[in-house]
């Protein structure tokens, strides 16, 4: 079975609005201001946003619902004069000090719409750190429901078929005990560690320090626990334990096979090395320029790590672009340079988050010395991993 069944999609909507983001009344009794942004070049999509619409509706909240096509933006930046560009829109900002709740469902339907706008795009860079930044300050919870448009797939290189069965089988793995399980593993190996280093046969030799900083988990639903830390976001499809190192931490070098920067294109053969926190070099074997372009199109601290994330969703295969899906694959790891304030509760303010997916099937990461995963699979202590947590 690839696509979602007619019932699937109302469970998940009902389960999205009702359990995941606890779409209601606000403290003062009053109900919700709920903002829905879709892609509307798929008409699958459209059909899921009218459903979680038609939830929120249910529960008595506000909705403003607004599609969004790659094209439509694209020719924003283009015909917009640089001086509008460069001022703060007074309807986004607007919108972030009203709205209680952001939902974006879709994808990107052309990935490289911004890849010769770098420029323009740079000059909203400060109004767009500053419109997050005032999200974060008002805890405004949030959900990136992922949805396999066909043009992202023809973006990333990847069989529309293919694209839309590994992301429906993502979404239906994010439910499952299975997850639960890998999440709750690695959020117990890293809580209360110290220094993480990640080590692998390509002469990757990275490390950096977490003490101190909340181990995170992407399971589908923003808990009672999460929103008394201010963790007031998730994704879906889901499965993913992150922490955001200390900023200043990071030294040595890593290497990504494959980095896709939607709007900018893709890199084959990056490797980073990074120098208290911040990246001091980089060279790649293909796609170096886009690199380079992505930096130079955003501000703030768009250089220094941010993240590491450690993939838990069985389902997920690699899709050549779409992060929300390759930032959850079993077996790998990801590190992201940027932002990394609100949820991921760090220091960084920036215009970007860029997750870099790194395979660990010939690698292995330590905390504070102790190997927790290895060959890609976690290694407990005194545990058979298959034997605990893929059976059944």
């Amino acid at each position: 079975m690839t696509e979602l069944t007619e019932e699937e999609k109302e469970s998940i909507a009902r389960s999205l609005v009702n359990e995941s983001l606890k779409i209601g009344r606000k403290p003062d009794g009053g109900f919700e201001s709920v903002r829905i942004l879709y892609n509307a070049t798929d008409p699958t999509c459209v059909d899921f946003a009218f459903k979680v619409e038609e939830e929120c509706w249910k529960v008595g909240a506000h909705t403003l619902t607004l599609t969004y096509r790659s094209g439509r933006e694209k020719l924003k930046y283009s015909l917009k004069p640089e001086e509008s560009l460069r001022e703060m829109d007074p309807l986004a900002k607007a919108l972030v000090e009203t709205v209680d709740v952001t939902l974006f469902i879709g994808e990107e339907d052309d990935p490289q719409w911004s890849k010769d706008l770098a420029e323009r795009i740079k000059l909203t860079a400060p109004n767009r750190q500053k419109l997050r930044e005032i999200l974060d300050a008002r805890k405004v919870r949030w959900a990136y429901m992922g949805w396999p448009i066909p043009g992202a797939a023809e973006g990333y290189g990847c069989p529309v078929e293919k694209f839309r069965s590994i992301f429906f089988n993502s979404i239906r793995n994010s439910f499952t005990d299975k997850l639960q399980s890998l999440c709750n593993f690695y959020r117990e190996a890293l809580e209360g560690g110290g220094v993480v280093e990640i080590r692998a046969e390509d002469g990757t030799e990275l490390s950096f320090e977490i003490r101190g900083r909340p181990i995170l988990v992407d399971d589908a639903v923003i808990s009672e626990e999460d929103l008394k830390r201010g963790d007031v976001g998730l994704n879906i499809p889901s499965g993913e334990v992150f922490v955001a190192p200390i900023e200043t931490s990071a030294n040595g070098r890593i290497f990504f096979e494959n980095v896709a920067i939607p709007g900018f294109g893709k890199i084959r053969g990056l490797w980073l090395e990074f120098k208290d926190g911040k990246i001091s070099s980089y060279r790649a074997a293909e796609g170096e320029e886009v690199f380079t372009k992505f930096l130079n199109a955003n501000t703030g601290e768009k250089d220094r790590i941010a993240e590491l994330g450690i993939g838990c969703n069985p389902g997920a295969e690699y899709t050549g672009g779409s992060i929300i899906i390759d930032e959850k694959i079993y077996k790998t790891i990801h590190l992201a340079i940027g932002s990394n304030t609100g949820a991921y509760h760090g220091k960084n303010k920036a215009s970007s988050h860029l997750d870099m997916i790194k395979g660990m099937e010939k690698g292995e990461l330590r905390v504070d010395g102790r190997v927790v995963m290895k060959a890609g699979e976690p290694i407990p202590r005194g545990l058979n991993f298959k034997a605990d947590f893929l059976q059944g």
